[in-house]
């Protein structure tokens, strides 16, 4: 049994077999190299999911995937092995990772026939 996995996720009705199970170095159901794994481990474990803990039993997983934030989801997605239906797979939910924050964009008004454009912090 390999525990060199990373969002990984079989195929067919119990997940068991296909491209993203029981393999070394995965990431999102990519094949990765020792390293990148390494990399992608650390940096979701140790920085991004430091705080989540999964039990061994599944059911206690779906609660757990629950708390983590849209900000933390956000994070994982852009590693650039991210793999949006193969997580979705694994937690058992839909995300949304639409971004909510308007710092950055550009805000155009018009006053006295005078047009403004603003970009917001």
């Amino acid at each position: 049994m390999s525990e060199r996995m990373i969002f990984c996720l079989g195929e067919g009705k119990y997940k068991s077999k296909g491209i993203g199970y029981q393999k070394n170095n995965q990431a999102f159901n990519k094949s990765v190299t020792e390293k990148r794994f390494n990399e992608i481990r650390d940096l979701i474990r140790d920085d991004i999911l430091k705080d989540l803990r999964l039990e061994l039993n599944e059911n206690n997983w779906k609660d757990e995937w629950k708390k983590v934030t849209k900000e933390q989801w956000k994070r994982i997605s852009e590693i650039p092995e991210f793999d949006k239906e193969v997580v979705e797979g694994i937690i058992e939910f839909k995300l949304d990772l639409e971004e909510t924050s308007l710092s950055g964009k550009k805000v155009s008004v018009e006053l006295d026939g005078k047009k403004y454009t603003a970009t917001i912090d």
